[in-house]
This record gives C-alpha cells, sequence and structure tokens, in this order.
C-alpha cells in the first residue's frame, strides 16, 4: 500500500471538502491532521534520541578504550553513560510502540479518504445527476415485432409475466436460501445463461481478454477497492469461515465477492504495465443487503445474488478519461443492440462511494415499474485502488514506474436486464418477443410463452 499521506496533509483543507460534498461522514480532517503531526514529532523525537544514543555509546567507547587509564571521575562518568543510555532505550522503546501506534491510526484513517472527484461531476445527492442522453428505441422494436410496438399496455411487471410463465420461484428459494434469493426456470434460466454469452461475446470482440474469477476474495482486497460501509451503514458482504462442527470459526479473512470488479482489480496486484489492460470476467455478486421489499425493490430488481459481466481496465493517467468514455460508450452500444429506451446519468458526489473520481450509471425504462431502473455503471478510479493493491504504470520512454489508472464497468447485470427486456418486449396475448441479438443463444427460440 502507497497511499501519499504527506500529500493528503498538505491538502487537507481540500480532502475536507471533499468528503463533505461526497457525504463520507467517516472521514474525520481533524483526527487525521492530529495522528499525522504526532507521527512526525515522535520521528524527530526518536531521531534525536538515536543521536543522542549514538554519541553516549562514542563517549564510552573512548573512555573504555584499552589504552585509556581510568580514573576514578572516568569510571564515574562512565556508570552515568550506562544509565543514560538505559534510559533512553527505555524511553526509545516507550515511543516506538507509541509511534506504530500511530502510524496504525493515520493508515486507517486515510484509508477512509475518498477518491478526489472529476470538477465536472455534480455536488450533492442522486436526485443532482445530471442527464447526459436520453435514447429511445421504438423504431427498432418495430422493426423486430410489431406486436411489440403496437402494445401500448397495460403493462404487466416482470413478476406477473413470471408467474404466467413459470420463470421464477422466490418462495421455494426462500425456504432453501431466505428471502431475496431466487430461482430462474426455463426461458429464465436459458434467458441468463443467453446474456451473459451474448455480453462476453460482445466485449471480447472489442478486445477485452475473458476472464473466470473467484466468487471468494480477501477482506483487505474488497477494502483496497474501496468496499467500505459508510458510518451507520450496515456492512453489504457476507464474510465467509470454514465450519468446523457446529460452529463457524470466525476468522474475517475471507468475503463473497460484491462485484467481479474486485478480484479483477486483485488480479493486477503488485504489476506493472506498460500497455493498457482490458478484461472481461463473469461473476455472481453475492449482497448481504437487498434493501427494503417496497414495490421498487420488488422480485429480481434487488436482490442477495446475482449474475453479472463485468469489464475492467488498466491504463496511464494520461487516457483514463478517455478509457471512461469507451466504456460508457460500449455500454450504449450493448443497450442498443437490445433495443431497451435507457437514459445516461453523470453521478454527483454523494453516489460516488470511496473510489470512483468520476461515475456514469445508465438506467432503463422498465414498464411495469413504469419507471427507470439502473442497469449499468462505468466508474474511473484513476490511482485510488492502484496504490492500494500496487498497480504500477510505465510510460513509454519513462523508466519510473508511476500508479496506473483502474477504471471498471457493468457490461451486463442479468436481473435488472432481464426485468427490462420482459417489461419492454411483452406482447398483448403476453407472450415476451426476444430480441434477434439474443435467439442464437436461446437455441432459435423467437418467443417466451405459448400462443394464448
Amino acid at each position: 500500500m502507497r497511499l501519499d499521506l504527506r500529500a493528503m496533509r498538505e491538502h487537507i483543507d481540500r480532502i475536507a471538502r471533499n468528503a463533505e460534498q461526497r457525504n463520507a461522514a467517516r472521514v474525520d480532517v481533524a483526527a487525521f491532521t492530529e495522528a499525522y503531526d504526532r507521527r512526525l514529532s515522535l520521528d524527530k523525537t526518536l531521531n534525536a534520541l538515536r543521536a543522542k544514543r549514538n554519541e553516549v555509546s562514542r563517549t564510552m567507547r573512548k573512555l573504555m578504550a584499552p589504552s585509556a587509564t581510568q580514573t576514578t571521575e572516568q569510571q564515574a562518568a562512565v556508570h552515568d553513560l550506562e544509565a543514560q543510555g538505559r534510559h533512553i532505550k527505555d524511553e526509545m522503546v516507550r515511543l516506538e510502540e507509541e509511534a506504530r501506534q500511530a502510524d496504525a491510526a493515520v493508515m486507517s484513517m486515510a484509508m477512509r479518504i475518498p477518491n478526489d472527484t472529476h470538477p465536472d461531476v455534480p455536488v450533492g445527492p442522486e436526485a443532482n445527476a445530471r442527464l447526459v442522453k436520453t435514447v429511445r428505441h421504438g423504431d427498432r422494436r418495430r422493426h423486430e415485432c410489431e406486436a411489440v410496438a403496437s402494445f401500448t399496455g397495460p403493462w404487466q411487471d416482470h413478476m406477473a409475466l413470471g408467474q404466467r410463465w413459470d420463470l421464477f420461484d422466490f418462495e421455494t428459494a426462500a425456504r432453501v436460501s431466505g428471502t431475496s434469493f431466487y430461482y430462474l426456470r426455463r426461458e429464465a434460466a436459458l434467458l441468463e445463461l443467453a446474456l451473459i454469452q451474448w455480453a462476453v461475446a460482445r466485449c471480447v470482440a472489442r478486445g477485452f481478454v475473458p476472464t473466470m474469477t473467484p466468487d471468494v476474495v480477501r477482506v483487505a482486497v474488497a477494502d483496497a477497492c474501496g468496499f467500505r460501509p459508510r458510518d451507520g451503514e450496515a456492512s453489504q458482504s457476507y464474510g465467509v469461515a470454514p465450519m468446523g462442527g457446529e460452529r463457524a470459526h470466525a476468522s474475517g479473512a475471507l468475503c463473497l465477492s460484491g462485484t467481479a470488479e474486485i478480484p479483477l482489480a486483485g488480479l493486477f496486484a503488485n504489476s506493472v504495465h506498460d500497455k493498457p489492460q482490458r478484461v472481461v470476467a463473469f461473476g455472481r455478486c453475492f449482497r448481504a443487503e437487498a434493501g427494503g421489499r417496497g414495490r421498487e425493490n420488488r422480485g429480481l430488481y434487488r436482490v442477495h445474488q446475482f449474475s453479472k459481466v463485468e469489464m475492467f481496465g488498466v491504463c496511464g493517467p494520461e487516457t483514463s478519461d478517455a478509457m471512461l468514455e469507451e466504456f460508457r460508450q460500449l455500454q450504449e452500444e450493448l443497450l442498443d443492440e437490445l433495443g431497451l429506451d435507457y437514459r445516461v446519468l453523470d453521478m454527483p458526489t454523494e453516489e460516488l462511494g470511496a473510489s470512483a473520481y468520476r461515475k456514469y450509471d445508465i438506467e432503463a425504462w422498465m414498464p411495469g415499474r413504469n419507471d427507470w431502473g439502473e442497469v449499468t455503471s462505468t466508474s474511473n478510479c484513476t490511482d485510488y485502488q492502484a496504490r492500494r493493491l500496487d498497480i504500477r504504470w510505465r510510460s513509454q520512454g519513462s523508466g519510473k514506474p508511476i500508479f496506473a489508472h483502474t477504471l471498471n464497468g457493468t457490461a451486463c447485470a442479468i436481473p435488472r436486464i432481464m426485468i427490462a427486456l420482459l417489461e419492454t418486449y411483452q406482447m398483448a396475448d403476453g407472450r415476451i418477443h426476444l430480441p434477434a441479438v439474443l435467439q442464437p443463444w436461446m437455441h432459435g427460440q423467437t418467443t417466451i410463452g405459448q400462443s394464448s
């Protein structure tokens, strides 16, 4: 871990403003400043004691040299110096322990300091998000299926459609795993697999390296990626511990990954790169907090476990803004191919979390919910994760590596996309049209449900 503590101290006022704008309540700049200054003071005191110890040692060596004739006064001086040496040693032991504690306190507080913020990011809560664009694909859907384009309601939500065609089983999953878990059945199960293969194939065609990641990660790696709960909020991570008899050992060292971003970032830890890296992975995502069970979170919208295809990139500082736009463009192209209506939002400071310098969310229109719902997100984390995971970048013509910039983006969050597809492509007879781009992955099936 290579946090620039000196730079943090020198720019503490800017950090305080940034933390306030991002609603990062855990950042106590006064405590950080006090602990950092105390650590510097301890360093100065310890250095002075080391110098004094060395001076005492030199004087003693002179007085105790074999050629020296010791007088009574010299012997007394040696005893005094020995006593000074013991006192200095005891004081150094005490101060070194205090310094270790101060180091831990400074690092703990520094880890809570969020990334810098892009100057164009809106300030404030989610309601302050800036609308970048809105895209509607009625003509595309009409070209694909007139029955879809001509349907004007009433719109059923995905739960009603799922019940009609036996696509989901939440009741059994609640008995097996708990609330906010689910089984996908029949065409829904095939649709998940189709979306995964289609999204990965599109990313690979754009130069992303396909990767399969572990779903269990070290808590330290998740922390380094910025996945720490805010004050007063429960962790969204599920801890993992081996089972021993009837009780689990509370090691706290491992957790289930909340997103493939975490193991993908860990993939590049302790490495140096001179070319941009782009990888794509399918992963299971686990979120302990699934939110309330109101209508807006009904069904598949907010669950404890879901599948997601994730993009991750590593590049130099001078190209990370461009790579962010590249990720966003690919996300838009995927939604274009699916024929979903969507809007792009430049997210405000309070929605950036700890690691993002800038973040775009894309929301798809979900007719059954009669609302927009987030389906993708992409972030430029600059060197926030790279400093914590030691990911380096060596520019051409430069021998000294610097910290890289990392980026992440959703290629396809399966449950949310499934909601948008089922609700958008429903027809008057209750059947659901499958977009043409997915049909090859659905064994040629063109609709969900039998003709009424």
